[in-house]
């Protein structure tokens, strides 16, 4: 039998695609990444079809790819040597678990989706400061997605307990307390473990993840931002480091005048596909011109007993520590007196600073680690090397989110181009390239290292790359998992 007419009889007819138009899609994205047009697209919506078509894979030795959105945006879901495309989103259940604070999500639950359910019931769920609305939450704990309250390690990234997933055999492995019950979570509800990491960084490498426990929080109704405007980065480690220090707020973290005048930019729609169109807006001229050079956002929020102290007690901390240090600080920023509005809304559904895309249709990232110490000199490496390149340094996005109460951040520079120049984007491309290991030189850790990020960070590694490679070897002998693809 064809391998089209088995993938058929798993998971019925209308769910195996083989239209070139369809699978061209699924072969590239906005990113620099290239791949190769797969061969099928099955979209199962039950674990035991996951397990048939890995082990069909297995049999024919065919590439198998998952798919749960298509929103990472660095290639990670783009098949490098063509293959079967997994394609999960049917699998979109969900149940919340009021009592532990707890949500099991399939690969298919989207942020938008999720979200909107949890608030009605009096929760939140964590999510990354300009994640697309339907990208898939489970894909993006998987993949280390930084959350905006990562100051906090309980309400950071440590946000993953139990999880299901299939292994490369097509074998059911669960981890955390679900190995020991019957139910998600076993008998004493969900765990804090550590093997699922062996999972994480790029989904479908050495198993499937299929489902995930993430912990939720008390959405409170006492929930406060305050802003910090400066003409520069310089000061910006030590102010933060002072209100870390005294574990002041939820959300900590900081936005040049680029990336806050494309969220308040309201000329802007939040693009639903990506590269998106190109928009000129005079609106967003105007706005970064009036915005200070870089703000520091703080979002402070209500415990489930006594919210209103809880607040008012950082509240009152916080001002006096911008008193003693001449920092300035408001619920609003000069000539936008509704601010506070706009980020009680976007730290439940970050996605506002999308609109960014609409500048000129695709944005490429660095996305890395450092000292909190060093954002102002990796702001001013990325801006000469800008200028160098002949791009505007003033066209760089920029962002930076507070890790472990101050001992690191997570630091994004935007380069932006349009998707169709061959000749401008081949441009940004090798600056990229070059900021990318300015960056690895200047000790910036690049933790998810996807497509061209993988090959600068293995290569300095040599050692790991090649435990990595030999752990794939091993768990997936017929090298049939994302093949391209290293581990995490």
């Amino acid at each position: 039998m064809a391998l089209k007419q088995k993938l058929e009889a798993i998971v019925g007819t209308e769910f195996v695609v083989h239209e070139p138009s369809v699978l061209a899609a699924y072969a590239q994205d906005q990113s620099f990444v290239r791949g190769r047009m797969p061969d099928f697209i099955a979209r199962p919506k039950l674990v035991p079809e996951v397990q048939e078509i890995v082990r069909l894979a297995n049999a024919t030795k065919t590439p198998l790819v998952p798919f749960s959105s298509g929103l990472n945006l660095h290639g990670a879901a783009v098949p490098a040597r063509g293959g079967i495309i997994l394609d999960l989103t049917r699998m979109d259940t969900f149940a919340c678990n009021e009592k532990d604070w707890s949500v099991l999500v399939e690969p298919g639950v989207t942020y938008e989706v999720l979200q909107n359910a949890l608030i009605e019931k009096g929760f939140r769920l964590m999510a990354p400061f300009g994640v697309p609305p339907r990208r898939s939450v489970l894909s993006s704990y998987l993949e280390r997605d930084v959350m905006l309250a990562a100051a906090h390690l309980e309400y950071g990234n440590y946000l993953t307990h139990d999880t299901e997933l299939i292994l490369p055999d097509g074998e059911v492995l669960r981890t955390g307390c679900w190995n020991i019950g019957g139910m998600p979570g076993g008998m004493y509800g969900p765990g804090l473990n550590k093997l699922y990491k062996l999972w994480t960084g790029a989904q479908g490498t050495l198993g499937i993840v299929v489902k995930m426990i993430v912990s939720v929080q008390h959405l409170s109704a006492q929930r406060r931002f305050f802003f910090m405007p400066f003409d520069s980065s310089e000061h910006i480690p030590a102010v933060i480091r002072q209100i870390q220090r005294k574990e002041i707020g939820w959300e900590c973290f900081a936005l040049n005048r680029f990336n806050l005048a494309a969220m308040l930019n309201d000329e802007w729609e939040i693009p639903l596909q990506f590269p998106a169109a190109k928009k000129m807006s005079a609106r967003f001229e105007a706005l970064r011109k009036a915005l200070p050079a870089w703000t520091i956002i703080l979002g402070m929020s209500g415990s489930p007993y006594f919210p209103e102290e809880r607040v008012a007690y950082e509240e009152e901390a916080l001002l006096q520590l911008c008193r003693e240090t001449g920092t300035p600080i408001d619920s609003k920023l000069p000539g936008f007196p509704d601010i506070e509005k706009v980020f009680l809304r976007e730290s439940l559904r970050p996605w506002g600073v999308l609109r960014k895309f609409n500048y000129k249709g695709a944005v490429h990232d660095l996305s890395f680690k450092v000292p909190l110490s060093k954002i102002p000199e990796c702001e001013a490496l990325m801006a000469a090397l800008a200028a160098q390149a002949g791009y505007p340094p003033q066209d760089i996005g920029g962002c930076a989110v507070v890790l472990d109460r101050g001992r690191a951040a997570h630091c994004e520079f935007d380069l932006h181009c349009e998707p169709d120049g061959a000749a401008a984007r081949e441009g940004i491309k090798k600056l990229w390239l070059a900021a990318g290991r300015a960056l690895l030189d200047r000790g910036a850790l690049f933790d998810r290292p996807y497509g061209d990020w993988a090959e600068m960070v293995y290569a300095r590694a040599p050692g790991y790359a090649a435990k990595l490679k030999q752990l794939k070897q091993e768990m997936d002998p017929q090298g049939i998992l994302n093949p391209g693809k290293l581990c995490f």
